[in-house]
């Protein structure tokens, strides 16, 4: 195991950080309405379920889990425990759906903010009417599924380029 690897949930930790000050400060300064934000962390808990590293992978959903909430509206742990919820059903979707798949795995973050959005919403204190938490949920979906594509694809770029020739030799 390599010094690197073992820094592995620091670096998504860190890119969760720097993709929650850019929903936080980026859209609304260009004028999206915050219905329509889309929540890009669910582009790294998304690949994050399509890797196969072990407790690294879970660890590292961990640290984006919690530094996407550290800027949300969302009382305490309920945020970071539905992205959790989500990082463990795209793991188990795994092997079935992604496969290295990006249109999937966007689908799959788009879902995801759905179901996020609409409990999120039906927890808030001062309930918004269903229809507009429905509407609001499907903006969301929609924009985290077109603005997780070049992330994804990115991600899977990074991971196909890193991946050894052959796992079984070691190289120098």
């Amino acid at each position: 195991m390599s010094t690197l690897s073992l820094f592995f949930p620091l670096y998504f930790t860190l890119a969760a950080l720097f993709l929650t000050a850019i929903e936080t400060t980026l859209f609304p300064h260009l004028g999206v309405p915050s219905v329509c934000t889309p929540d890009l962390n669910l582009a790294l808990i998304t690949f994050l379920a399509s890797c196969s590293l072990g407790w690294r992978s879970f660890l590292a959903a961990l640290g984006v889990a919690f530094a996407s909430s550290l800027y949300s509206s969302s009382p305490g742990i309920i945020q970071p425990g539905i992205m959790l919820f989500i990082f463990f059903t795209g793991s188990r979707l795994n092997q079935t759906i992604f496969m290295n798949n990006i249109l999937p795995q966007a689908v799959f973050a788009g879902s995801g903010k759905l179901v996020m959005t609409v409990f999120l919403g039906l927890l808030a204190a001062p309930s918004p009417p269903f229809s507009t938490t429905v509407i609001g949920a499907f903006g969301c979906a929609l924009t985290t599924a077109l603005f997780t594509l070049p992330i994804l694809a990115y991600l899977n770029m990074l991971q196909e380029r890193f991946r050894p020739v052959n796992p079984d030799s070691i190289a120098l």
